[in-house]
């Protein structure tokens, strides 16, 4: 009878924790939580860097700046150039004219000198 007794008591065991994983609410997956927090602490503390890691991205950033700024002042002088070709031919031309007139000046007086009548 002790043998009947183990059996009976293991089946009624056997059946009442399988109700209870059918109808209680367990969590699941407690190792899957458990990993995932480790994962996001282990992510941070990649994320943290050495003193010597965030100077170096330091620098790496501001030469980033840095390349940035010069290639908008190569554009703006670029710009500009293109501009000031068109506003300073106007100029040009008065300089050539101008530069004639006198040159045609002096001939004039150079013939006059030479043929005052």
């Amino acid at each position: 009878m002790n043998n009947l007794s183990k059996i009976k008591s293991g089946l009624l065991l056997a059946i009442v924790t399988t109700n209870l994983g059918m109808n209680a609410p367990v969590k699941a997956n407690t190792h899957q939580t458990i990993n995932q927090q480790s994962l996001e602490q282990k992510r941070k503390q990649v994320k943290r860097q050495s003193p010597s890691q965030e100077l170096w991205e330091r620098f790496r950033q501001r030469q980033d700046e840095f390349r940035l700024q010069q290639q908008h002042r190569i554009e703006q002088f670029r710009l500009e150039n293109q501009f000031r070709s068109q506003k300073f031919e106007q100029l040009a031309r008065d300089r050539l004219r101008l530069q004639q007139r006198q040159e045609i000046d002096t001939l004039r007086l150079q013939q006059k000198l030479r043929n005052p009548y």
